[in-house]
């Protein structure tokens, strides 16, 4: 019998659009995946793939314009200490929300749209699942079944960009902040062979000029350690390199990443077949 392949597409802001070349190159290296996981951006990735043949077509039409974005400059170890520091709020009220005005409802409309016509996992071509966090319970939850559409938008709810999701009374994330490589859900959905296809980055130059550095610094190290020792019970991590630095939401830099992926994915085919054997 024939192994099944399981890819397990993590989170990454604008770098886990590189999941869309991984994918295209395993599709034509004739590996396309028999069971996908995603986590954050890649749930999206992830269910469009898994809801529709013409799934890259369907991604590459998003109006990238209407995307949330930040200044030049501004890094995604803000987004987590503005999620992290919310007695912020007491000294000012002005400056801290839940996310910024219309993300929702873009969000929304936008992964309607992708996943289209399907509207449950039921509909789903292949096994898939998502990943997102229960502030409240302070886990991982799986979504297997079900609405598709709030599942990946709560696995793709950074705070400080989105407001969390409320669904079946748990308040939910971004799926990165409980397990950012679930491999274990995808040999649970029937995979033999699993990949885990890993956006970070090299941690950048590090000036411990003041606490607020110090402290972005702390996260960055922290939740890298617990990439690593997740994404260890993979059969393989694909780790597309972007060169320069990428930041999470530097949407301009989406047609790059794509193609960082597809370099990535090419270069990884050879250690797969010999993984999934004859």
């Amino acid at each position: 019998m024939a192994k099944r392949l399981g890819v397990v597409l993590c989170g990454g802001g604008v770098r886990a659009l590189a999941h869309i070349g991984v994918l295209r190159a395993l599709e034509l290296a004739r590996l396309p995946p028999d069971v996908v996981v995603g986590v954050s951006m890649g749930a999206a990735v992830a269910t469009t793939y898994a809801v529709r043949e013409d799934w890259a077509q369907a991604l590459e039409a998003v109006d990238r314009t209407r995307l949330p974005g930040f200044a030049t400059g501004e890094e995604e170890g803000l987004l987590r200490l503005r999620a992290t520091l919310s007695s912020a709020r007491r000294l000012a009220q002005g400056m801290w929300a839940w996310g910024r005005v219309g993300y929702e409802e873009y969000g929304r409309a936008t992964l309607q749209s992708l996943f289209a016509p399907a509207t449950t996992f039921a509909d789903a071509r292949l096994p898939l699942a998502v990943v997102a966090t229960d502030l409240r319970r302070g886990s991982r939850v799986v979504f297997r079944e079900g609405a598709l559409v709030p599942a990946a938008l709560a696995s793709g709810a950074i705070p400080g960009i989105a407001r969390p999701v409320l669904l079946n009374g748990a308040t939910l994330v971004d799926g990165g902040f409980a397990d950012p490589a679930p491999v274990d859900v995808a040999r649970e959905l029937g995979a033999d062979v699993v990949v885990a296809v890993h956006t970070g980055q090299h941690l950048a130059g590090f000036a411990a000029d003041n606490w607020v550095q110090a402290l972005i610094r702390s996260m960055e190290v922290g939740q890298r350690a617990f990439a690593e020792e997740r994404l260890r019970h993979a059969d393989i991590v694909l780790r597309p390199d972007f060169g320069e630095r990428v930041h999470l939401l530097n949407f301009e830099a989406v047609d790059e990443v794509v193609r960082r992926g597809l370099m990535c994915g090419r270069a990884a085919t050879k250690d797969l077949r010999a993984l999934l054997g004859p």
